[in-house]
């Protein structure tokens, strides 16, 4: 298969005019329910509610999409509802809930309530290539595809809905493609898959063989991690160095900074997800935002056009 190894490189800054007006708060430093202990995930399930990886806590949190909270799971540990330094989450699934649990180096399946299913682990007998130490992010597109990454050897693994690894990519032999300190995934419409990256300052984008597409990198990014992938196929990305959030357009031929309306500065977003509403038959999105121990709600506002 012919692979696509067109870099594009976004040395400019443009602003489209899109504003994001917060309209909550909600989370604190600590331990007890609704509060965190930093943070670094967070996704929306298909049926409207949204999971918090709660990282410094070992937990995952469960709220409305209004921040009311509605419960957790997790604590310090080793077993099916424990966790060591949960990293990322995927929701959005039409069945299950996967959490990548980083230090104890497993991908754990719940149901919708959290009830555990399975464990995915590396297997040793397999080839070296497809297994894996720490489980960092995954994704999982509608052919039910697993795609975990590998923080420990900057890799990506595709595993097929029967959990079989069938490749590996972003390594060294990925040339251009190849991965230096990677965060997290999500998957963009056409059957691609992105990946942030905070040494390359970029987000990576490969078809869902492996094969490397394209870099989209700007002058502005510092440390981009926090993914996210509207309706449309738009990627906004928090950029915790920066304290910005961006987006990148659907052709990946711009990247804009978000305009920000604020109660506070935002102080080091580390996600965001969006939720699209219809109401009224007027589309409208809601993001949220990671920021410290915070979780900022608020409105996606999209500029005037002119008739």
């Amino acid at each position: 298969m012919k692979k696509f190894i067109t870099i594009l490189f976004i040395l400019s800054h443009f602003c489209f005019g899109q504003t994001f007006s917060e309209t909550k708060r909600f989370g604190c430093s600590g331990s007890e329910p609704g509060q965190f202990n930093r943070p670094m995930a967070l996704d929306i399930s298909k049926d409207g509610a949204l999971y918090v990886v709660d990282t410094g806590n070992n937990r995952i949190q469960l709220f409305d999409l209004s921040g009311q909270f509605i419960k957790s799971i997790g604590g310090f540990g080793f077993e099916n509802d424990q966790f060591d330094q949960p990293k990322d989450i995927w929701t959005r699934s039409l069945v299950n809930i996967y959490v990548s649990d980083y230090n104890n180096q497993r991908l754990q399946r719940y149901d919708r309530n959290m009830n555990f299913i399975s464990s995915l682990v590396t297997d040793d007998s397999n080839d070296p290539d497809f297994q894996f130490n720490e489980a960092a992010s995954c994704a999982i597109n509608s052919q039910n595809d697993l795609f975990l990454l590998d923080r420990g050897e900057n890799k990506i693994i595709k595993f097929n809905r029967n959990d079989e690894p069938e490749r590996y990519f972003g390594t060294y032999e990925s040339g251009k493609g190849e991965l230096e300190q990677p965060v997290q995934l999500d998957i963009l419409p056409g059957s691609r898959l992105i990946v942030s990256d905070i040494s390359r300052r970029s987000i990576m984008v490969y078809d869902f063989f492996g094969n490397y597409l394209i870099e989209i990198s700007t002058s502005s990014f510092k440390t981009p991690r926090g993914i996210a992938v509207s309706d449309d196929g738009r990627i906004f990305v928090a950029d915790a160095d920066a304290a910005k959030i961006f987006i990148i357009s659907a052709d990946f031929k711009n990247v804009s900074e978000l305009k920000l309306n604020l109660s506070k500065p935002l102080k080091q977003p580390m996600d965001l997800a969006i939720r699209c509403k219809i109401r009224k038959e007027k589309k409208h999105s809601l993001l949220y935002i990671i920021d410290d121990n915070e979780i900022i709600i608020g409105k996606l506002i999209e500029p005037e056009r002119e008739e």
